[in-house]
């Protein structure tokens, strides 16, 4: 299903990272000459720039919603059947295409304004003591706030699921993790919750961090008086609750719909939860949908084929599904809708680590130049016209437009530009010695290394066959290597046995993100993981501005220091990116209030959306 109750609920799992794997929040370049990078953090909020698409259509900022009627059936595909609805037990995350319906979030991240506001949550204070380097965030939460069997949310709700099953590291150790802060002298404290009054809390900080609402924000809050008598039998109890033998009516949750009904194997059926929160402008209750139906499609030229009979109301296009779905938009009467710009992109990353590495490769691999060059060698154009029809952009920044840190005069030096690529091998001593058409070191090496990928994709070797002929060109010998998909995830992870990946990640929306990937002792620092002490002076610095801007509150001087943090990533290139796709989505044009794109998902996650003709 496409978003389901959209992008905010992404941004709730930034502190569950070390459970991630490929789509982790990393950096993307291009290129100019290295003074580019000079400069200092610009204020303003650089809007984001979306390329017309004849046939497609951009939704208009800011969001208009109409006044619409109850009614009407959504009918969508959802991917792979739950394993359970336990949303602490079921850590591949299947259960999120029930419970993302079922559980609202406390905090909402407004992607346009690029701030926070609250949604369970009413209001809510940070207050700051700089003498003791202390910090609070004080909250309240709305009074309207039912559990679909008619107990009102309360803080009680909060502070037991934070502390006996977020906070359980027997239950959670995700989440438990998530609540500790390190210290100063390398401890780790964990955040505290305390009850005010019935509806106010407070989550007490031990020092002073960025992003206080990002640290605490979640959507897998559950009722108290539904699991505390569960939690009172134990470990097993807690985890083998909600599982799929429980009968529907008996999963009890505070969000705008609830499981009526699972086949295995086949359909998920939700109903509008009618005690949820929510109102319109004119005060009538939401969503405006009385129910949902998912069918469950794992192939998606099979969801294709659903959508173009009428199956289904909307469908998620791939670039090569733009010419298929355009020609029949007007007579078929739906809308094919401009997302903007991805928020993943592929790129390369070379291994770095000393303990699998030969030493010829480790010498070129941590090489600048070297990594530099490669990037020079890219054609991304090229690339972009041959294998998707043109429908992406290269890549110009470390950060996206919706980062509120985001700064646009910070670009790469390192595009597409053999001669620049040449000059870079020269300067770090890679020429061809002995005539044979290959480059050697100052040792006399061939420059040979492997091209890691999954097998599953075969568009992605399609860019890898165009970059290793780009590369063999200046004479370095690129080999194409297509394992399975948790092959990949040992190298990685565990092995290290790797020479060069063909990865794809998405983009950090706040600095907190990706603490695993940048910093140098984490666990998902790809090119050399879990380093005692950083080895590079580049990860020295790395390590000593990431330090500084998560655990600064200031704004001015987290833009700044998270200005320098970009510097120094994109003049080292560590991770090289390839391109950025352009997304689409096709919705039937018997519905109001689509809304969609990139960033928000359909109709407000389906709370809005309405049959035209009801309304």
């Amino acid at each position: 299903m496409k978003g389901v109750l959209g992008y905010n609920i992404l941004m709730i799992q930034v502190r569950k990272i070390t459970s991630c794997l490929l789509w982790v929040g990393l950096v993307l370049f291009s290129c100019s000459e290295p003074e580019a990078l000079k400069g200092s953090g610009s204020t303003s909020r650089a809007p984001v720039s979306v390329k017309e698409i004849p046939g497609t259509v951009r939704i208009k900022k800011p969001l208009v919603w109409k006044i619409g009627k109850p009614g009407g059936t959504w009918y969508d595909t959802y991917k792979e059947d739950p394993k359970s609805y336990n949303p602490f037990s079921n850590l591949d995350g299947t259960h999120t295409v029930v419970t993302e319906f079922l559980l609202d979030y406390l905090f909402d991240y407004d992607t346009d304004t690029r701030t926070w506001k609250g949604f369970l949550i009413d209001t809510f204070e940070v207050k700051v003591d700089k003498d003791k380097d202390k910090m609070e965030l004080i909250c309240t939460l709305r009074k309207d706030v039912y559990w679909s069997d008619g107990v009102q949310m309360t803080v009680d709700d909060i502070v037991f699921w934070y502390n006996e099953l977020e906070g359980d590291p027997e239950i959670y150790p995700v989440g438990a993790q998530g609540q500790y802060v390190q210290m100063n002298d390398g401890r780790k404290e964990r955040i505290l919750v305390e009850k005010i009054d019935t509806f106010t809390y407070k989550y007490k900080f031990p020092r002073i961090v960025q992003n206080p609402v990002l640290m605490v924000n979640a959507s897998n809050i559950v009722p108290k008086h539904i699991w505390e008598p569960v939690k009172k039998q134990g470990k097993k109890a807690a985890l083998d609750f909600w599982g799929l033998n429980t009968p529907p009516e008996n999963l009890v949750g505070n969000g705008p719909f609830l499981l009526e009904k699972y086949v295995p194997g086949e359909r998920l059926i939700f109903r509008r939860n009618p005690r949820y929160w929510m109102k319109d402008e004119q005060g009538n209750p939401l969503p405006y949908l009385e129910r949902i139906v998912l069918t469950l499609t794992p192939d998606t030229n099979a969801e294709l084929l659903k959508f173009q009979k009428g199956e289904i109301e909307s469908y998620a296009l791939r670039g090569k599904d733009l010419a298929t779905l355009l020609p029949g938009a007007e007579t078929r009467k739906y809308t094919i809708y401009n997302g903007g710009p991805a928020e993943g992109y592929p790129a390369l990353i070379f291994n770095q680590n000393p303990k699998t590495l030969p030493p010829e490769k480790l010498r070129w691999f941590t090489n600048p130049d070297f990594r530099r060059a490669i990037s020079c060698l890219i054609d991304r154009e090229t690339i972009i016209n041959q294998t998707i029809n043109g429908l992406a952009e290269p890549l110009y920044h470390i950060i996206s437009e919706y980062n509120r840190f985001y700064a646009p005069e910070l670009s790469s030096p390192y595009s597409y530009n053999p001669d620049r690529a040449r000059e870079l091998l020269e300067k770090a001593g890679f020429r061809d010695r002995n005539g044979d058409g290959f480059l050697e070191d100052t040792e006399g090496k061939t420059v040979s290394f492997e091209i890691m990928t999954h097998s599953q994709d075969t568009v992605l070797h399609d860019y890898l066959n165009i970059i290793i002929t780009d590369l063999g060109k200046v004479g370095i010998r690129a080999k194409l290597q297509v394992v399975d998909f948790n092959v990949v995830a040992q190298k990685l992870l565990n092995t290290y046995d790797w020479d060069c990946w063909l990865a794809s990640f998405g983009f950090p929306t706040f600095p907190e993100q990706w603490y695993n990937v940048w910093r140098s002792d984490g666990n998902l620092h790809y090119w050399h993981p879990k380093q005692k002490t950083p080895t590079a002076e580049w990860e020295k610095k790395v390590d000593a501005l990431y330090e500084q801007l998560i655990y600064t509150y200031d704004e001015e001087k987290v833009r700044e220091l998270y200005y320098q943090f970009q510097k120094v990533l994109l003049d080292e290139m560590v991770i090289i990116p390839i391109f950025r796709r352009y997304t689409f989505t096709a919705v039937y044009n018997k519905w109001g209030n689509v809304n969609w794109d990139i960033r928000h998902p359909i109709g407000d996650g389906y709370r809005k959306i309405f049959l035209i003709g009801n309304e």
